[in-house]
């Protein structure tokens, strides 16, 4: 009999029973509140991060535009196999390239108020022509494209291309590597200082602002060279 009325408890008091179903729907209600909270923090974060990496590469651009619209500059560039040297002074350019070997040494002279160009060989005989391609070199930006906005947004939210900032031989810097592929970028002018393939340098730049001399631009002696029919 007793036995009896216990069971008949059991059956007609269920509360110890439904608070275990009220304890789970509640645990589990907490559990998607976290996840909804976890989700839109994620997206948040990415949020930002995007946006610091879209921020990066604007300055770099920016800070590229207001740097070419100096007239007075010269830079070095050199490669495993070539040196360069580039120099403006005003309407004036100026450039030498040659190879490491010695081979291909080139100056370029231009004046872009005139248009009077020419290409002055050194090696193995001197001689000179008129340069009908109208060369202008302008001061070296990232391999890596950042002129348009809608691609700035689209290198930012690309999780295979690393955008942040670093230390170049002591100078202020932007770094972009994407696989083997790194540049350092001078925060202060957007220029290129140095690439990098597979943790090898392939191209290191120097520069100098507001130091170059007429002298530096002087046009070659024609007189001094043989002149060459094209």
């Amino acid at each position: 009999m007793k036995n009896e009325e216990n069971k008949e408890e059991v059956k007609t008091n269920p509360g110890s029973r439904y608070r275990k179903v009220e304890n789970k729907k509640h645990k589990t209600g907490i559990t998607i509140k976290r996840f909804i909270l976890i989700v839109l923090l994620v997206i948040l974060i990415l949020g930002l991060i995007i946006a610091f990496r879209w921020k990066i590469l604007s300055n770099i651009q920016e800070n590229y535009n207001k740097t070419t619209l100096l007239d007075n500059w010269y830079y070095y560039s050199e490669t495993d196999s070539t040196i360069m040297k580039v120099y403006r002074k005003g309407n004036i350019w100026k450039m030498n390239t040659r190879q490491k070997n010695g081979d291909g040494n080139l100056t370029f002279w231009k004046d872009i108020s005139t248009g009077e160009a020419y290409i002055f060989y050194e090696d193995p005989i001197k001689k000179y022509t008129e340069d009908k391609g109208g060369m202008v070199i302008d001061l070296p930006s990232s391999g890596i494209y950042t002129q348009e906005e809608k691609t700035r947004v689209l290198m930012a939210a690309t999780p295979a291309l690393w955008i942040g900032t670093a230390n170049y031989n002591g100078i202020d810097s932007y770094i972009i590597e994407i696989g083997g592929h790194r540049e350092y970028i001078d925060k202060q002018t957007g220029l290129l200082l140095a690439t990098f393939e597979d943790n090898m340098p392939v191209r290191v730049v120097e520069y100098e602002i507001g130091s170059v001399f007429d002298s530096d631009v002087e046009k070659p002696d024609v007189s001094e060279y043989e002149y060459l029919e094209q």
